[in-house]
């Protein structure tokens, strides 16, 4: 005892290579009772250094107190004790997970979402109620922060929940949704959001390019016509996004015909984008439209552009 008494004390000292190597002299001991000094020193430390330090040495404590101690730090205002106290819990593994349960009933709104993201990097028994408290949750920016770790997460189980989430007319929520059934949903989520938010009309802008990801992922074969017809009806900004729906759903049906209309906005792509990107989507797609007229002769006056990935020949889809 008195020797930690003694980094407690070079905890506190002038000098910050001496506050360092007191911090890291408390982790290595991994006794309980070291915690609670270097949580007191957090929030009056000026040295960035000295409290990452702080941090590793609390890893090293292999204490309850410590996840305690984290979830206090939740509540500061300082945002570098926040995001340190996160991933501070994310170290500390499944054992946090009931923890964190105790303390969202407790929290605040944006205590609520941060213990949320904890769960980005942990995963155990007890999640499972944590992720169903958050998806009711009463406070948006925490659904939808539950939301986006479940997609990340590829929690399928949650698959329902989030199609009806999808279509509670919130655009942020709405975005989010998209985005984690693009991921864990399958045509159903896809028809669902047809049938319930996408029934209003065309898909507004700013969610078109979450709904291209999902109808990438889970369209059937029409998915194809039906991104392709976006290219005269939407803005050049979302073109990236239409192609890579046109691109996924062709890498899953590669007999599926791309339709003939297709052609000219692709070769307008081709001759007017100034993304080298988007032009070599462009041409790869136009090399699976060479049947038609025309088309063989306009991919050969590119045929340096992209040679690795047009070939000329191939008659893929027609």
């Amino acid at each position: 005892m008195k020797k930690l008494d003694e980094h407690v004390r070079r905890l506190a000292g002038a000098d910050e290579a001496e506050r360092i190597y007191a911090a890291e002299d408390i982790g290595f001991a991994n006794r309980a009772e070291g915690a609670e000094p270097l949580f007191a020193r957090l929030p009056l430390e000026t040295s960035r250094a000295v409290r990452e330090a702080i941090f590793l040495a609390l890893q090293n404590i292999d204490d309850d107190c410590v996840t305690e101690g984290a979830l206090g730090l939740l509540a500061s205002e300082d945002s570098f004790l926040r995001n340190q106290a996160v991933e501070l819990l994310r170290q500390r593994g499944p054992g946090a997970i009931p923890f964190l349960r105790r303390a969202f009933s407790r929290a605040g709104n944006e205590g609520r979402k941060f213990l949320i993201d904890v769960l980005a990097g942990v995963d155990g028994p007890g999640s499972g109620e944590l992720y169903s408290l958050a998806l009711a949750d009463s406070d948006i920016n925490v659904v939808i922060t539950a939301v986006e770790i479940l997609g990340n997460r590829v929690k399928t189980e949650f698959r329902e929940r989030i199609e009806a989430l999808a279509a509670t007319g919130d655009p942020m929520l709405g975005g989010a949704c998209l985005e984690t059934l693009a991921r864990i949903g399958n045509a159903h989520s896809l028809e669902v959001w047809r049938s319930s938010a996408g029934s209003g009309g065309p898909v507004a802008d700013f969610l078109l390019p979450s709904y291209l990801r999902l109808l990438g992922a889970h369209g059937g074969e029409g998915a194809i016509a039906e991104a392709a017809a976006m290219l005269e009806s939407r803005g050049t900004h979302l073109h990236a996004s239409i192609l890579d729906a046109i691109a996924a759903v062709r890498q899953r049906y590669p007999a599926a015909p791309l339709p003939e209309f297709l052609t000219e906005p692709l070769e307008r792509i081709v001759r007017n984008s100034a993304s080298p990107h988007l032009r070599r989507q462009a041409l790869r797609l136009l090399s699976g439209l060479v049947g038609h007229d025309g088309v063989a002769a306009f991919l050969e006056q590119y045929q340096d552009m992209d040679m690795d990935s047009v070939a000329l020949g191939e008659h893929a889809g027609v």
